[in-house]
């Protein structure tokens, strides 16, 4: 599920129109510049398969690197023999086959004093070395500890290393692998993916346990009420409202809600998830724990307040899906001939409704509380931007706003983990619930 999850989401974010590199960079930004990030962010290789070549190793003594695909194009770097480079691209022209190649990290060689300058101008980090005269003229030898200088030269003059899984998609299966990632490329580059995952869960993880909570005491105490008390005015009214509920936007009802109990009132906060310098000491992140365990009972009531609107916006919304599920199976397991000898044996009705009915009847309420708690999980985007929730809906919004591949793709990776260990969850849950599934 995890695979199929990535790679969907991988394409996707490929085939859309757009460059993630230049949604970042400030209009009229140099074109070498922008390559240069797309080398040092991977978005230069193949996406699938690399049969181009992976790196190539310099076999005369010196080769010029140049600004394009042809002899008649400026001069940028000198590279001697043995040193390898990163291939780029590679191109037919008419003079030949050409590669564009990059340095890699710890690169010493010469460049053109032209180019040192502009190295300056964009901020690289290097070293100037010496200066000396070289074939083609006067060179600069640097030591440049990053990634990324690049320039063409013919395929002739290498030796080419092929690697077909050096792409795009394998890199970042491998990264998986390893527990990386990846890092951001906008608006923090270089901002480890893991850690902002980290910043933004519990804020999410705190809103869906308590939105799902909301949604069991009302979707499920409805449903159960509307079966007990079947084509009577409260099923019909329960009914209809559960119609409704589910009808409705969740921003606006949100934005009602706001209205209400926020501006008209000023009973709860409209936004945000605690009072200014209210955040309690980070143990957990999330804040209705930590203040429980470092007794800041300031903390404690400022984070419930905030967490009122969002979660029984929530809630609520939900809550008309369970209950018209939790009606349907209470229907079901009611006709059952254990209810009517438990009814025989003279069991009080509300013992045989709501004890005995309901548990038999929520085996597939639970599957969807399940379901419902992992998309929660997921992030409720409508719901956290409306309350301005710093959760992850808000977060992957601004990402895809940005075309932040690394962090899209790793919290998508996220989720998926979420989604199967709530469902491992879930079914463990079953077990105890009814003795006759057993795995």
């Amino acid at each position: 599920m995890v695979l199929v999850l990535v790679t969907l989401v991988f394409v996707i974010l490929r085939v859309m129109p757009g460059d993630p590199v230049r949604a970042i960079m400030r209009p009229g930004a140099p074109q070498e510049y922008i390559n240069e990030i797309k080398h040092n962010l991977g978005l230069d290789r193949p996406l699938f398969f690399n049969f181009r070549g992976s790196s190539a190793v310099v076999i005369p003594e010196t080769v010029v690197l140049r600004t394009g695909p042809s002899d008649d194009e400026e001069m940028v770097m000198l590279v001697e023999k043995g040193a390898e480079l990163a291939i780029t691209d590679r191109v037919k022209t008419p003079q030949g086959d050409w590669l564009r190649l990059a340095t890699k990290p710890g690169f010493e060689g010469w460049v053109t004093p032209k180019k040192v300058d502009w190295l300056r101008r964009v901020s690289f980090h290097f070293s100037p070395l010496k200066s000396e005269e070289k074939p083609g003229g006067e060179w600069v030898r640097i030591r440049i500890e990053s990634f990324g200088l690049e320039g063409w030269a013919p395929a002739e003059h290498f030796q080419i290393k092929v690697n077909i899984f050096d792409s795009q998609y394998f890199n970042y299966l491998l990264s998986l692998l390893r527990l990386d990632l990846g890092t951001s490329i906008a608006p923090v580059r270089g901002r480890p993916v893991a850690t902002d995952l980290k910043d933004k869960f519990p804020a999410t993880l705190e809103l869906s346990i308590f939105s799902m909570i909301v949604t069991v005491i009302i979707g499920v105490s409805t449903g159960a009420y509307a079966a007990h008390k079947r084509r009577s005015i409260a099923d019909y009214g329960l009914r209809i409202y559960s119609i409704v509920i589910y009808a409705l936007p969740v921003f606006w009802l949100g934005l009602m809600l706001q209205l209400i109990f926020g501006v008209y009132l000023g009973w709860f906060p409209v936004a945000g998830r605690i009072g200014t310098r209210l955040a309690p000491h980070k143990i957990t992140g999330l804040f209705v724990l930590d203040s429980i365990l470092t007794h800041n009972w300031a903390s404690l009531k400022s984070a419930l307040e905030h967490l009122a609107l969002p979660s029984f916006t929530l809630g609520l919304y939900l809550s008309g899906v369970f209950t018209r599920l939790t009606r349907a199976n209470m229907l079901d397991v009611l006709r059952q001939d254990f209810i009517t000898a438990a009814r025989a044996r003279g069991i009080p009705e509300r013992i045989v409704v709501y004890k005995h009915a309901l548990k038999n009847a929520f085996i597939p309420i639970l599957t969807m509380l399940g379901l419902q708690f992992a998309l929660l999980l997921g992030g409720a985007v409508l719901t956290e931007t409306t309350f301005s929730w710093p959760g992850m809906g808000r977060f992957l919004v601004e990402r895809i706003t940005y075309r932040d591949f690394p962090s899209i793709q790793g919290g998508v990776v996220f989720f998926a983990l979420l989604v199967a260990a709530v469902s491992l969850i879930v079914d463990v849950i079953y077990a105890y619930l009814d003795p006759r599934i057993r795995y």
